[in-house]
């Protein structure tokens, strides 16, 4: 039988007791192990400790990274945020801009309405003129040339902006502004020219004062009450049968109403603008000094006072106090 060499035989194993002491004086636990295996499992303690600080490091490298991505994150929501509060701004400022604007343009189309309707005009859908009697509005629409003008400006000025849109709507908005403003002004003095003119139009004695045939024209005479003499007659004479009706030629203010010799009953109607207007040998005047009448008023009736020979009445019209021919004056 083989024997062991002298240095292996008196070689023991090393073994490792490890005793667990209750407190209670309970039975004491042992464990016996081999001595190298506290060193194993420190080994692979130490490793995986080793493991897991490189895991947490990484771990904790991509929890930077992503803190750091959230924080661009919420930073750029907030710029968004800001930048669509501040466009919900504009949108507003725009809205009222175009309140103000529809406002305005409706400003406009009254006052050009008005002055259509002074002149008996109006636009229809073709965008020309026509002449009504009511005055109304036959397509009912309210578009207008400002705002098909509006709307070319913001197209041509979005197809030649480069920048953001609300800034070409910002320039289009004050050049829309600028325009309406810019006729406004000029509508406001036209319907200011049109009334002045339509004053003057229906102060101006053109309109026949009464019916009949004329018996005189304005110029040199005959006399009819003295054949053989030549007078100048400032007026005219329209023949007619006693109390036919005399209407006022032009609007005014009645500055004598009375008789005056060979006048007989006489009307004497001041218009404005240098003119007057006369009418004589009245059978009856209606009117009194002071009265306002409007062109085509009842002011009399015709007849034969004064020196006349027949029931007509006696026209004249006078041009900053120089008689005129009625008939290059009356319609």
């Amino acid at each position: 039988m083989l024997k062991k060499p002298p240095h292996l035989a008196h070689r023991k194993k090393s073994r490792m007791t490890l005793m667990l002491v209750p407190n209670d004086a309970k039975k004491i636990r042992q464990f016996t192990c081999p001595t190298w295996l506290p060193g194993i499992l420190s080994g692979v303690l130490v490793l995986t400790l080793t493991l897991l600080s490189v895991s947490t490091a990484r771990f904790s490298n991509q929890l930077e990274n992503t803190q750091q991505a959230l924080i661009a994150e919420k930073i750029t929501v907030a710029e968004l945020t800001e930048e669509n509060r501040r466009h919900q701004q504009e949108i507003v400022t725009l809205t009222d801009q175009f309140h103000e604007i529809d406002g305005r343009l409706s400003m406009l189309s009254e006052l050009e309405n008005k002055v259509l309707h002074m002149v008996g005009l109006e636009t229809d859908s073709s965008g020309e003129e026509t002449l009504t009697e009511t005055g109304e509005d036959p397509t009912g629409s309210e578009e207008d040339y400002f705002s098909r003008q509006f709307l070319l400006v913001t197209r041509s000025s979005d197809s030649r902006s480069q920048g953001p849109v609300y800034d070409t709507y910002e320039v289009d908005v004050a050049h829309l502004s600028e325009l309406i403003e810019s006729q406004t002004t000029s509508m406001t003095q036209l319907v200011d020219d049109v009334e002045k003119q339509l004053d003057y139009l229906d102060a101006q004695p053109n309109q026949w004062p009464a019916s009949g045939r004329i018996s005189s024209r304005f110029g040199y005479r005959v006399s009819p009450t003295n054949r053989r003499r030549t007078e100048f007659h400032q007026g005219l004479d329209i023949a007619n049968s006693s109390g036919t009706s005399i209407a006022a030629a032009g609007s005014g203010i009645v500055t004598y109403s009375g008789y005056n010799g060979g006048y007989g009953r006489m009307i004497i109607i001041s218009h404005g603008y240098g003119y007057t207007s006369v009418y004589a040998h009245n059978s009856q005047n209606l009117v009194e000094v002071g009265d306002r009448v409007e062109k085509g008023d009842l002011i009399g009736r015709m007849g034969r006072t004064g020196r006349a020979t027949g029931s007509h009445l006696h026209f004249e019209v006078r041009v900053h106090g120089d008689p005129v021919d009625p008939l290059t004056i009356l319609q």
